[in-house]
């Protein structure tokens, strides 16, 4: 009986101590910035692209003569803006101003990743933005990934054309909670991003893709997603697809349909 109760007691301080690794360093399992700074990006010369830095505000800026409209990127977890300038290649043919969002704590600067700060940021950009915006051109918001809950809350706090979201989520715990069952992240988690609740703040029209072998962020995910936004809202579902390949193995679908989404308006 005592083996019993020292087994139970191992296993018991055991899953413990897995609690305080997840509690603790939990903004080490959602965020990993790449180690580069913030301007350090070779590659957006050939996109005629300028790193901006404008009081705590950090992006990358390609701007067009004739631009018709304004597509404002919110990447996700992993990397940083940089990263993102497939991104230029995949809306090529959209005339629009483009903007690579880069968050607080990534591109090596002195803040600490988090939800609070992505979103102030987050607002605080689309509105420096609608505020520069003498022609009135209409805005975009276009979210990836995580990016996609940033991207939900700043429609909601504000007035925008459309949304844009590539494997989007209800929120960060129902995430964890698929991958890890085991786990009381409710109790647990700091940063909820809870974009479910966001969505039904939001009155602009939304379009979301999704790979549907997406072991990441599971395509259900987006399916439960578009029944919390009110509005004008349409799911394409990509088959062969998963989450880090879904902007070039569904290039061809997500270029028509944006286009389309972005054409329509007046």
């Amino acid at each position: 009986m005592k083996i019993v109760f020292h087994i139970l007691a191992l296993c018991s301080g055991g899953y413990l101590l897995i609690l305080a690794i997840f509690f603790f360093f939990q903004e080490k399992f959602l965020f990993f910035p790449s180690n580069a700074a913030f301007g350090n990006c070779p590659q957006i010369e050939q996109y005629r692209a300028t790193p901006i830095q404008f009081d705590d505000l950090r992006y990358y800026l390609q701007q067009k003569e004739s631009a018709n409209c304004w597509i404002i990127v919110f990447h996700g977890n992993a990397g940083d803006a940089c990263d993102r300038v497939y991104f230029f290649d995949l809306l090529k043919d959209l005339n629009a101003n483009m903007i690579l969002f880069e968050y607080p704590g990534y591109g090596k600067d002195k803040n600490r990743p988090g939800e609070k700060i992505f979103l102030k940021q987050a607002l605080k950009l689309t509105q420096r933005i609608k505020m520069q915006n003498p022609d009135n051109l209409p805005i975009y918001l276009l979210g990836e990934s995580l990016g996609t809950g940033v991207a939900t809350w700043v429609a909601g706090q504000t007035e925008i054309e459309g949304l844009i979201l590539l494997s989007a989520y209800t929120s960060i715990a129902a995430t964890a909670r698929h991958h890890y069952p085991w786990l009381p992240v409710d109790r647990l988690l700091k940063n909820r991003f809870t974009a479910d609740n966001w969505a039904k703040a939001v009155h602009a029209p939304v379009l979301l893709f999704h790979g549907v072998d997406d072991d990441i962020i599971p395509v259900e995910f987006s399916r439960k997603q578009l029944l919390n936004f009110k509005g004008d809202k349409e799911l394409i579902e990509i088959d062969d697809c998963g989450h880090n390949d879904l902007i070039f193995v569904g290039e061809s679908k997500i270029q028509t349909a944006t286009s389309q989404f972005i054409l329509m308006k007046p």
